[in-house]
Protein backbone atom coordinates (compact mmCIF):
# COMPACT_ATOMS: atom_id res chain seq x y z
CA UNK A 1 0.00 0.00 0.00
CA UNK A 2 1.31 3.69 -0.81
CA UNK A 3 -0.18 6.56 0.30
CA UNK A 4 0.69 10.33 -1.45
CA UNK A 5 2.85 12.68 1.29
CA UNK A 6 3.60 16.40 -0.60
CA UNK A 7 3.65 14.66 -3.99
CA UNK A 8 5.88 11.27 -3.51
CA UNK A 9 4.78 7.96 -3.03
CA UNK A 10 6.11 6.06 -0.32
CA UNK A 11 5.39 2.55 0.66
CA UNK A 12 4.67 1.46 4.16
CA UNK A 13 7.47 -1.01 3.42
CA UNK A 14 11.02 0.35 3.73
CA UNK A 15 12.96 -2.83 3.99
CA UNK A 16 13.96 -2.37 0.23
CA UNK A 17 15.24 1.30 0.53
CA UNK A 18 18.71 2.13 1.06
CA UNK A 19 19.31 3.58 4.62
CA UNK A 20 20.02 7.36 3.23
CA UNK A 21 16.35 7.25 1.25
CA UNK A 22 14.97 5.49 4.14
CA UNK A 23 16.12 8.61 6.80
CA UNK A 24 15.19 11.19 3.87
CA UNK A 25 11.36 9.28 3.62
CA UNK A 26 10.91 9.90 7.49
CA UNK A 27 11.73 13.00 7.65
CA UNK A 28 9.51 13.80 4.69
CA UNK A 29 6.54 12.10 6.75
CA UNK A 30 7.51 13.81 10.04
CA UNK A 31 7.67 17.25 8.23
CA UNK A 32 4.25 16.14 6.53
CA UNK A 33 3.09 15.24 9.68
CA UNK A 34 4.09 18.69 11.16
CA UNK A 35 2.18 20.71 8.43
CA UNK A 36 -0.93 18.27 10.18
CA UNK A 37 -0.63 15.68 7.15
CA UNK A 38 -2.70 12.76 8.83
CA UNK A 39 -1.79 10.09 6.43
CA UNK A 40 1.50 11.14 7.28
CA UNK A 41 0.44 10.83 10.91
CA UNK A 42 -1.21 7.21 10.25
CA UNK A 43 2.19 5.95 7.99
CA UNK A 44 4.83 6.76 11.15
CA UNK A 45 1.89 5.32 13.86
CA UNK A 46 1.64 1.79 11.28
CA UNK A 47 4.98 1.29 11.25
CA UNK A 48 6.32 2.01 14.87
CA UNK A 49 3.11 0.97 17.22
CA UNK A 50 4.61 -2.27 17.62
CA UNK A 51 7.43 -1.49 18.62
CA UNK A 52 6.71 1.72 20.98
CA UNK A 53 3.89 -0.81 22.48
CA UNK A 54 6.78 -3.27 23.27
CA UNK A 55 8.43 -0.26 24.91
CA UNK A 56 5.07 0.41 26.77
CA UNK A 57 4.99 -2.82 27.94
CA UNK A 58 7.97 -3.75 29.06
CA UNK A 59 7.64 -0.84 31.52
CA UNK A 60 4.49 -0.52 32.60
CA UNK A 61 2.50 -3.22 35.31
CA UNK A 62 -1.24 -3.51 33.73
CA UNK A 63 -3.24 -2.94 30.42
CA UNK A 64 -4.45 0.43 31.38
CA UNK A 65 -1.43 1.70 31.59
CA UNK A 66 0.25 0.44 28.69
CA UNK A 67 -2.68 2.15 26.83
CA UNK A 68 -2.68 5.60 28.35
CA UNK A 69 1.04 5.43 27.96
CA UNK A 70 0.55 4.73 24.35
CA UNK A 71 -2.42 7.13 23.56
CA UNK A 72 -0.15 9.85 25.53
CA UNK A 73 2.91 9.05 23.66
CA UNK A 74 1.32 9.52 20.06
CA UNK A 75 -0.82 12.45 21.37
CA UNK A 76 2.89 13.76 22.32
CA UNK A 77 4.12 12.93 18.81
CA UNK A 78 1.46 14.58 16.81
CA UNK A 79 1.24 17.83 19.42
CA UNK A 80 4.92 18.10 18.79
CA UNK A 81 5.84 16.50 15.60
CA UNK A 82 7.43 20.34 14.27
CA UNK A 83 9.65 20.13 17.56
CA UNK A 84 10.87 16.49 16.84
CA UNK A 85 11.71 16.63 13.25
CA UNK A 86 14.35 19.63 13.97
CA UNK A 87 16.21 17.30 16.38
CA UNK A 88 19.41 14.91 15.59
CA UNK A 89 18.92 11.62 14.49
CA UNK A 90 16.25 9.65 12.36
CA UNK A 91 12.64 10.36 12.97
CA UNK A 92 11.81 6.92 13.58
CA UNK A 93 14.99 6.81 16.76
CA UNK A 94 13.49 10.35 18.27
CA UNK A 95 10.25 8.26 18.66
CA UNK A 96 11.40 5.03 19.81
CA UNK A 97 13.45 7.03 22.45
CA UNK A 98 10.46 9.21 23.10
CA UNK A 99 8.28 6.16 23.84
CA UNK A 100 11.46 5.42 26.18
CA UNK A 101 11.27 8.08 28.10
CA UNK A 102 7.11 8.39 28.29
CA UNK A 103 6.65 4.87 29.29
CA UNK A 104 9.95 5.44 31.86
CA UNK A 105 7.29 8.44 33.07
CA UNK A 106 4.51 6.27 33.45
CA UNK A 107 6.17 3.21 35.23
CA UNK A 108 7.38 6.26 37.65
CA UNK A 109 3.96 7.66 38.32
CA UNK A 110 2.26 4.19 38.56
CA UNK A 111 4.94 3.54 40.97
CA UNK A 112 4.58 6.56 43.05
CA UNK A 113 0.27 6.16 43.26
CA UNK A 114 0.82 2.65 44.51
CA UNK A 115 2.86 3.75 46.95
CA UNK A 116 0.65 6.37 48.07
CA UNK A 117 -2.42 4.09 47.73
CA UNK A 118 -0.59 1.63 50.31
CA UNK A 119 0.61 4.69 52.41
CA UNK A 120 -3.32 5.95 52.81
CA UNK A 121 -4.29 2.22 53.42
CA UNK A 122 -1.69 1.92 55.96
Amino acid sequence: MQNNVNGRELSKRTSAVTPKSEASDQQTLMLSMASGNQAAFGLIYDHLSVTTFAICNHHLKTPAAVDEAMLGLWLYVWQNATKLSGLDGSPWSIIIRTAEHHAEFHAQTECLARETDTTLLG
